[in-house]
């Protein structure tokens, strides 16, 4: 009869193989991708845009988001840029009425949260109101902390006018990494993204990012919006994604894997701060009902979990505890192929010498978050949640 140790052993290395075979698979969609020959574009018949800003306390951030916003290399005539408030404590909004006043030539909508019951507030029910503002065919989503290419605007509505996709998945990556921990961070998150890219390159979208999604107005209607998921402050880019693959299908969404398409942030600069984002990105997960979603999400934990198991148990147990080394080596390489490829990507494979030190912080950090998500509240600009 087998002992701990063993049955320790075996179940780690049956969930790292899945584990393995999965990520590989993502990976192979990835590579189709790059091998993709780019497409002739036509300048035609562009639609109108409305760009939404959803802001709580960005009086450092919005001016600049709004310049780059406002340059963007598409006609003035078709974009129309709405800042929707969740009641913010600073000056964003009077930053955003001067920029506004600055530029007459484009039409800016502030829309302040003034008045309003603080049921309405979050992330979501802000967006809400500016969709009930909108003009445009095409909503294009972003977040004030952020900043881009003059043609992100006409990438997506190129992308969306070819007529074949409802939603469509733009890349995020961090930018002005300087200290260590935003580093790790950004090298986590080129594989976040390589994941979300992947996967929808092969017709099981699993992720998004709200600062960088698009969708069209009526598309957001018939899926519903966000009335299912009100309750979880976080998701409105995960949920909403959910909505439209359970209404239209896989192919009706799409990423769209071009540089002129990518929005960069910046990393959170404190290890508080990062656990605080961690927590809320950790805290909509019980909202999750897609299988594919769910089975990766809970595969990705069991993973990480488990090789820290093992090796924790393994100071007793040598034996273990070089198994666990062994699989989690095994665990480190195939995630690099896609880290990888995305920090080729995005132009920073210099990052590529900590990805070992980002593996490390990686094990503990996803093993710790993935159940404390579920149950510690966290802080999310100025607020405590959960």
């Amino acid at each position: 009869m087998m002992g701990f140790q063993e049955v320790t052993g075996w179940i780690i290395c049956f969930v790292v193989s899945i584990y393995s075979v999965v990520i590989l698979y993502i990976t192979f969609g990835l590579t189709k991708l790059f091998a993709a020959s780019p497409k002739a574009v036509v300048h035609h018949s562009l639609p109108l845009v409305s760009v939404l800003v959803p802001v709580r306390n960005e009086a450092e951030s919005i001016r600049e988001c709004l310049r780059g916003l406002i340059n963007q290399d598409y006609p003035k005539s078709l974009l129309e840029i709405i800042v929707t408030d969740d009641f913010s404590e600073d000056y964003t909004l009077e930053f955003a009425h001067i920029i506004a006043k600055e530029n007459p030539g484009i039409r800016l909508l502030v829309i302040s949260s003034a008045g309003l019951n603080p049921s309405e507030s979050g992330k979501k029910r802000a967006l809400e109101r500016a969709i009930q503002k909108t003009s445009g065919e095409l909503i294009l989503c972003t977040d004030a902390d952020t900043s881009r290419g003059a043609q992100w605007v006409l990438s997506m509505a190129e992308c969306y006018r070819s007529g074949k996709y409802r939603m469509i998945i733009g890349p995020v990556a961090f930018s002005n990494e300087r200290s260590l921990l935003q580093k790790i961070q950004s090298l986590e998150f080129m594989g976040l993204i390589g994941i979300t890219a992947g996967s929808s390159r092969l017709g099981f979208p699993v992720m998004c990012n709200g600062a960088n999604v698009a969708y069209g107005r009526e598309t957001y209607l018939e899926a519903g919006g966000f009335r299912n998921n009100l309750q979880f402050a976080s998701g409105d880019d995960q949920f909403l994604l959910a909505e439209v693959n359970k209404r239209f299908g896989s192919n009706a969404i799409t990423f769209l894997f071009k540089k002129e398409a990518v929005v960069f942030t910046e990393a959170e600069r404190s290890l508080g701060g990062f656990i605080n984002q961690r927590l809320r990105w950790v805290s909509k997960s019980r909202g999750y009902r897609e299988p594919a979603v769910v089975a990766l999400a809970l595969l990705t934990y069991g993973v990480h979990f488990l090789l820290l198991l093992g090796m924790v148990a393994g100071l007793f147990l040598p034996g273990l505890l070089l198994v666990a080394l062994l699989l989690w080596i095994v665990k480190i390489l195939i995630d690099y192929p896609s880290v990888w490829l995305m920090a080729r990507f995005l132009g920073k494979k210099e990052l590529l010498g900590y990805y070992f030190i980002a593996q490390v912080f990686q094990l503990f950090y996803v093993a710790l978050i993935g159940l404390l998500g579920n149950i510690l509240p966290y802080h999310w600009k100025g607020r405590k949640l959960g």
